[in-house]
């Protein structure tokens, strides 16, 4: 039995394994960590998580709710 959480990712909500959870919440800070406010750090993170929401949008489905650390 895995701990899951409710995440917003790009406006979408998502079920995901607290493991899954920790590896992406470290991969977004790094990308942050890499742009600049003057970079426009702000709107590229909402591109990059908008993506990422979609992505895992093609991994849900009735059968399969929850993203793992695999998706």
């Amino acid at each position: 039995m895995n701990k899951t959480l409710t995440v917003n990712i790009g406006g979408i909500v998502f079920h995901i394994e607290e493991r899954a959870y920790e590896i992406l919440r470290k991969y977004l800070e790094a990308i942050k960590g890499h742009f600049s406010p003057a970079d426009g750090r702000d709107e590229i993170m909402q591109d990059i998580e908008s993506r990422i929401a979609e992505m895992l949008q093609e991994r849900v489905s009735n059968s399969k709710q929850v993203i793992v650390e695999d998706d």
